[in-house]
């Protein structure tokens, strides 16, 4: 979907995902998987296949993870949707949020990513749109919602 677009009757004016970066770790495992099943292909020696299915199977699992979330900001409220089905998980309406900060480690800052989190007033409602790229222009985003919203 794109900016601009229309979800119902909401405007969507940012949707995300979480950042492949987000997941390095994993594809670190994988390399390492990899140059096993390289080493053990190489050697003649038994147990190659193993770890090359292990491997893909962890690819697959990181990249079904990263779909899973899907990060919505609509003129309306923020979304946390589930990537797949495209059911809500979690929203918070404008008018109930009372802070919109970034969670941010030294890795995560290298990397250009970082989790903003969204807090509502009342319910202790929280939505975390974890391992975004660029948490700064997504907070921007979203304070200017809520500016627009407000007027």
């Amino acid at each position: 979907m794109d900016e601009g677009a229309v979800l119902g009757n909401e405007v969507v004016l940012w949707e995300g995902y979480a950042a492949w970066s987000q997941f390095i770790w994993l594809y670190l495992i994988v390399g390492i998987m990899m140059l096993r099943v390289a080493l053990l292909v190489r050697s003649a020696l038994s147990g190659w296949s193993g770890w090359l299915v292990g491997a893909i199977t962890l690819l697959g699992t990181a990249t079904a993870l990263r779909r899973w979330g899907r990060y919505v900001v609509t003129n309306r409220r923020i979304v946390l949707r589930n990537g797949w089905t495209g059911h809500d998980i979690q929203s918070i309406p404008y008018q109930e949020i009372q802070e919109v900060s970034i969670r941010q480690g030294l890795l995560s800052d290298l990397m250009g990513i970082g989790t903003v989190v969204i807090r509502a007033r009342q319910d202790d409602a929280v939505i975390q749109f974890r391992g975004v790229f660029d948490p700064g222009e997504v907070k921007r985003r979203i304070q200017a919602a809520l500016v627009r919203r407000s007027d």
